[in-house]
């Protein structure tokens, strides 16, 4: 298996305040910040990622119709799968956890912005890069990326 980027949208590419309205794309769906999304294109110019969204947005769309949405936004990888829904995870740390036990990943990324994710363990952490909400995946966060592919 490839190196797996397991992917968050809110806050890591898509920064709206939660005050505010997503701005909406021409496809009906919200935009994503297009700094972002260049930083997410560099990433993947450095290895070669199968994408899983980890996102709660995954519960309303087709893999297919993220993956529509990703070409929309000039994004240059297609999502390989989702997260699956794990009845009994209270929050991400608990659904990233299961889906690196149930699947057998040993290389990968994690690029989100829930907080609850700083209490994985060390060697899991190690490859974490956690985002903030209104500033998502900038270029200081793709540095550290690019350090932890090292």
């Amino acid at each position: 298996m490839k190196k797996v980027l397991i992917l968050d949208l809110d806050g890591v590419l898509i920064t709206t305040p939660p005050w505010k309205s997503d701005t909406i794309h021409i496809d009906g769906y919200s935009d994503f910040n297009q700094n972002c999304v260049s930083n997410l294109n560099k990433l993947f110019e450095y290895a070669d990622f199968e994408i899983w969204l980890s996102s709660t947005r995954r519960l309303r769309k087709t893999l297919s119709e993220f993956n529509q949405i990703f070409r929309n936004r000039k994004i240059q990888k297609e999502i390989s799968g989702f997260l699956p829904v794990y009845e009994n995870c209270k929050n991400r740390r608990e659904e990233v956890l299961r889906f690196l036990l149930d699947y057998h990943i040993n290389d990968f990324i994690i690029l989100d912005d829930d907080k609850s994710l700083n209490s994985l363990k060390d060697e899991v952490k190690q490859k974490l890069i956690l985002t903030e909400l209104t500033i998502g995946f900038n270029s200081e966060k793709l540095k550290e990326a690019l350090a932890k592919l090292k």
